[in-house]
């Protein structure tokens, strides 16, 4: 049997490892609780080939390294496979060094951060797959030796050989939504963003009628109300997208749904298209309100005024609004940074975030901060709410005051009481 194993979080954090293009994330505090997709689609694919599988989510059950270990070893593994993330890979490699001690059979890591010269540095892991796909995983199912470990090699998801995700090998209704994707990919390659990176520059999907029957199968073998869709941009391609509300209207519209798209990508009728089909949240990235600060990152500005049309054309159809906000990109200062603050409080969307700008691996942000000296001393957590960045005018101290100061406004604006989670907990 495999044991994939979402890892601990690490102290002081709540890991979300699904998160930037599956990079991963580590917030401070968060009532969410979300699953790694990418742990059910390879254990599902296991399964689905006449092998056995198992899902240890130690994020879920709360568990400390020794209860993750122990939790795996009570499912009697003759494989065990790690999922990492950038914010969590030495807490990550310690419950592997751990779990040798008591185990000798094969140890990987996988998952878009799964960095071979880090990881096999130990000799606590045999493999690494650092890539997206999970075929690889059924061959180890029926090989699972140190030696067929070390010979694993990551490729592109296979969009056609996809299986629901086996959510019932979790106590799934404790997440606060499951998950699905349709789509792979994004060209935009806007500078602080890790999807053309993860997830590649040139955009996939799945079939239409695999995507309909695998909300069919939320609704009828698992008994839920609501999925969020991980697409990195899921109106990309306008007529799939038309497409597929239309599927999903002609089957029914088995499930309400939610996704993340950009909104220079939506139009009235598509958004109409989407609320008919069950869509009732999107969520989508503002990042600033500065036009020059966008531009030198290759992302294409909408006007303020564009931003609250479209957004007045989501509320209008009764979905859910999400906006993203990004702190201390490079030329950022206390003044455009309180300029987006004010603006995400004008917007009054259902949702916001706020993230600190993060020089994810492999990312122009990334170049740009080796290149010009941004990047802040030693090697600090790279997830989005601790400062790693300095954006020019900006220090790294100065950048997290701002964007602490931006929570904290924003979090009075929608009152004390409210649920960070009850907009989207919806199973």
């Amino acid at each position: 049997m495999i044991v994939f194993v979402d890892p601990p979080s690490p102290e002081g954090f709540v890991a979300f490892r699904h998160s930037h293009g599956g990079y991963g994330e580590c917030c401070k505090t968060s009532r969410l609780r979300v699953p790694t997709l990418d742990i059910f689609l390879a254990a599902s694919r296991v399964l689905e080939a006449g092998r056995e599988a198992s899902v240890v989510d130690s994020v879920l059950e709360g568990h400390g390294p020794e209860e993750c270990v122990a939790e795996i070893l009570r499912r009697r593994p003759t494989a065990v496979a790690l999922r990492t993330a950038v914010g969590s890979r030495q807490e990550d490699l310690a419950v592997a060094e751990l779990l040798r001690a008591r185990f000798d059979g094969p140890i990987v890591f996988f998952g878009p951060a799964a960095q071979p010269s880090f990881f096999l540095a130990s000799s606590a892991v045999d493999g690494v797959l650092a890539g997206e796909g999970i075929e690889p995983f059924v061959e180890l199912a029926r090989r699972p030796s140190r030696r067929a470990a070390r010979a694993l090699a990551a490729g592109p998801m296979d969009l056609e050989r996809l299986p629901v995700p086996r959510w019932d090998l979790v106590d799934y209704r404790s997440y606060s939504y499951v998950t699905a994707q349709s789509s792979w990919g994004c060209p935009f390659r806007c500078g602080y963003c890790p999807y053309p990176v993860t997830q590649g520059p040139t955009w996939r999907a799945r079939p239409i009628p695999a995507v309909v029957e695998e909300f069919r199968a939320l609704r009828d073998r698992y008994g839920l109300r609501f999925v969020l869709l991980r697409d990195p941009e899921f109106t990309l391609d306008r007529r799939r997208a038309a497409a597929l509300c239309e599927a999903l209207l002609e089957a029914g519209t088995p499930i309400l749904w939610g996704c993340e798209t950009r909104l220079d990508t939506l139009d009235d009728e598509l958004i109409d298209r989407m609320a008919r089909a069950g869509c009732m949240r999107v969520a989508f990235g503002v990042e600033s309100v500065e036009p020059a600060i966008l531009a030198a990152q290759g992302r294409r500005a909408l006007s303020p005024a564009a931003i609250r049309r479209r957004v007045g054309a989501l509320k209008r159809r009764g979905m859910l609004t999400y906006a993203m906000y990004i702190i201390g990109l490079p030329g950022e200062t206390e003044a455009s940074a309180r300029r987006t603050a004010d603006f995400a409080l004008e917007l009054d969307t259902n949702a916001a975030s706020f993230s600190l700008a993060t020089p994810f691996p492999g990312t122009r942000l990334e170049r740009r901060a080796k290149s010009d000296g941004l990047s802040a001393p030693g090697e600090p957590r790279m997830t989005s709410c601790v400062p790693t960045l300095s954006s020019g005018p900006l220090a790294p101290g100065e950048a997290e005051r701002l964007y602490l100061e931006a929570k904290a406004r924003w979090k009075r604006h929608k009152g004390e009481s409210r649920s960070e989670s009850r907009p989207f907990a919806l199973s």
